[in-house]
């Protein structure tokens, strides 16, 4: 008979989630576009040390009831059996059920959330001891609002840099691309939360999980709610693909997946910077497939990697 040991239990945890990311996206997959491929430099380096999940699934093909998998452990299957709409869990519903944070909590770490933490409602009563982000699952694609959520409140952040964009959404992008610096970006306030919970880590000692859920690729407004539908894909500036012939919106859209593998890379080399690397289970995951929304066209890069559906579809392009 052979015998195993039980693995380390890691000192730190960190899950990181891209809202929309399409299979055919990270350079770490394969794919071909007419266009070329979309540069994930960090996340292919992660991938080259790490263990690729190329079979793995979300729990669902569409945000919310596919991160409420992630914050249960339930498959979407067993939601109606469970009284899950798969849309919201309020607190009162999850008294009766352990959320991963809440059971991460119970085992000592520090928890934090930032960014998107839909299905949950009100994460810091849910298992997180931190958070920043946005709440709303509608509300969190305006990438530029006047306001955001912390803590144990909602629209208490005050951005008020944002209140002086332009109406109209064409304008506001060239604003906010145009001087970048003077703006908020979303992702750039809770990523930097992210960064300060690992330090602060770094600095006590003590475990922790961090989920950093970006909002991005998902489709995104200009502006503040209700008057930015999700128009484009917002970002601070399309960088190296700033000179291409191909449409804004496209544009934008391989900028801000590069600029989402920017991230990724600065909160490795942060745990490293702190001594936590060896220390820490980190994950990467998307929690559907690519999506067709904003106006972007998932063909355009082959977003889904040649596998048949997109967001919204039960075909593999929308959940694997």
């Amino acid at each position: 008979m052979t015998s195993f040991s039980a693995p380390p239990v890691p000192h730190g945890i960190a899950w990181i989630m891209a809202d929309d990311l399409g299979w055919g996206e990270p350079g770490a997959f394969p794919s071909t576009s007419p266009h070329g491929r979309i540069a994930t430099p960090h996340l292919n380096q992660f991938a080259s040390h790490g263990v690729r999940f190329t079979d793995g699934y979300a729990g669902y093909t569409v945000c919310a009831p596919s991160r409420m998998t992630l914050m249960t452990g339930f498959h979407s299957g067993h939601f109606p059996r469970e009284g899950l709409n798969g849309e919201a869990l309020a607190p009162a519903q999850s008294a009766s059920l352990l959320t991963l944070p809440a059971m991460l909590q119970r085992a000592g770490y520090i928890t934090a959330a930032a960014g998107k933490v839909a299905p949950l409602t009100a994460p810091v009563e849910q298992g997180f001891d931190s958070f920043i982000g946005q709440v709303d699952q509608g509300l969190c694609h305006n990438m530029y609002p006047r306001f955001i959520d912390e803590g144990n409140a909602t629209l208490n952040v005050n951005l008020s840099l944002n209140w002086a964009i332009a109406a109209d959404a064409k304008a506001a992008r060239a604003q906010c691309m145009a001087s970048p610096s003077s703006f908020n970006y979303t992702v750039d306030i809770t990523h930097q939360a992210s960064l300060a919970f690992v330090r602060a880590r770094a600095a006590d000692g003590k475990k922790f999980f961090l989920y950093e859920s970006f909002t991005v690729p998902h489709a995104g407004g200009w502006g503040h709610a209700p008057s930015m539908p999700e128009s484009g894909a917002p970002v601070p500036s399309d960088g190296r693909y700033a000179s291409e012939s191909w449409p804004e919106v496209e544009r934008d859209h391989a900028a801000v997946i590069t600029y989402l593998d920017n991230c990724v890379g600065e909160l490795i080399a942060e745990l490293k910077t702190g001594g936590l690397d060896d220390k820490t289970l980190l994950f990467f995951a998307s929690d559907n497939g690519a999506h067709l929304e904003g106006g972007h066209d998932y063909h355009f890069f082959n977003s889904t990697g040649g596998l048949l559906g997109h967001k919204r579809s039960l075909f593999e392009g929308g959940y694997r």
